[in-house]
C-alpha cells in the first residue's frame, strides 16, 4: 500500500534527490504539509542524522554528518506531486457523543487529536472519516485542519464495525476493508459500540483471545491498525489494556 510518503519520495528521486533534512516527527508528515504547500524546500548544503530510511532515500533531521542537498521548511519554494486517494477508510461514528459526560468529551476530543497524529504519520487526512458529527468535531476539524470527511450523516458503504463484544476475531487488517469504530470514551461502563446502528459485520481485536485484553484508547486502536497495514503482525501492535 503507497502512502503519501512513498510519492514523495518517488517524486524527488526523479528530479535527483535521494535524501531531505525537515524538523517533522515523519517523513510521511512531511509529504502531507508538502503536498498542502504548509511546507517547502531550500535547495543548499545541509547535514543531520539519518531518521528515516525509505529504501534508497533517507530523511534526516537534527544535528549530525549526514550531507543532503534539501531542507524542508515553512519559507522553503513549494513543490507539487499527486497523492491519489487510497483506502482503507477508518471511520469514527459519534452517535453515542450526547451521552457523554463533559469530562468524558473532552477525552474523547482528547483521543480524536492523538487518532489524527497517527493518521498523519502513517495514511493521511482522508483515510479518517468523522460520521454523525456534532457541532463540536466540526469545530475540531476547522481547528486541527482535517482535511478529511466530517459528516453529519451515518456512514453508508461496506465496512467491518470493530466491536469488542463481536464473536468473530479480527486476524488482519486489509487496505481494500473500511473499519467504523465508535467514538466512545465510557468511564461507566453504559455505552455500547453495538448501538452505534450498522447492520454490517462485526469483529473484535483480541490479545490472548480476550478483547478485555485490548485497550480501549481509540487512538491506540488506530495504531494497531495502521502498523499492521504497513506489514507488522498483528500479535506485535495490538495495544494492551493497562486496566
Amino acid at each position: 500500500m503507497k502512502t503519501p510518503k512513498d510519492y514523495l519520495v518517488k517524486h524527488l528521486l526523479s528530479e535527483g534527490y535521494a535524501s531531505i533534512k525537515s524538523n517533522q516527527r515523519s517523513l510521511n508528515l512531511l509529504a502531507i504539509k508538502l503536498y498542502r504547500g504548509l511546507m517547502g524546500v531550500k535547495v543548499g548544503s545541509f547535514t543531520g542524522s539519518l531518521k528515516e530510511k525509505i529504501r534508497e532515500f533517507s530523511h534526516l533531521s537534527g544535528p549530525g554528518e549526514i550531507e543532503t542537498d534539501l531542507f524542508a521548511t515553512k519559507t522553503g519554494e513549494k513543490i507539487k506531486f499527486s497523492i491519489p486517494d487510497f483506502r482503507p477508510k477508518i471511520i469514527m461514528d459519534f452517535s453515542m457523543w450526547s451521552y457523554h459526560s463533559k469530562a468524558e468529551k473532552g477525552l474523547l476530543i482528547k483521543q480524536t487529536n492523538y487518532t489524527l497524529s497517527v493518521i498523519r504519520d502513517y495514511l493521511w487526512d482522508k483515510n479518517l472519516e468523522i460520521v454523525s458529527a456534532p457541532l463540536e468535531m466540526e469545530a475540531w476539524a476547522r481547528d486541527t485542519n482535517f482535511f478529511g470527511k466530517v459528516s453529519k450523516e451515518k456512514f453508508k458503504g461496506n465496512a467491518i464495525v470493530l466491536d469488542p463484544n463481536a464473536e468473530s476475531e479480527i486476524k488482519k487488517f486489509d487496505e481494500k476493508t473500511n473499519y467504523i469504530i465508535g467514538g466512545i470514551v465510557d468511564k461507566s461502563n453504559r455505552m455500547r459500540t453495538s448501538s452505534l446502528g450498522y447492520d454490517l459485520p462485526r469483529k473484535s481485536l483480541r490479545l490472548e483471545g480476550k478483547s478485555s485484553k485490548v485497550s480501549n484508547r481509540i487512538n491506540h486502536i488506530v495504531e494497531a491498525i495502521c502498523r499492521n497495514l504497513a506489514g507488522e503482525p498483528l500479535k506485535e501492535v495490538t495495544p494492551r489494556s493497562r486496566s
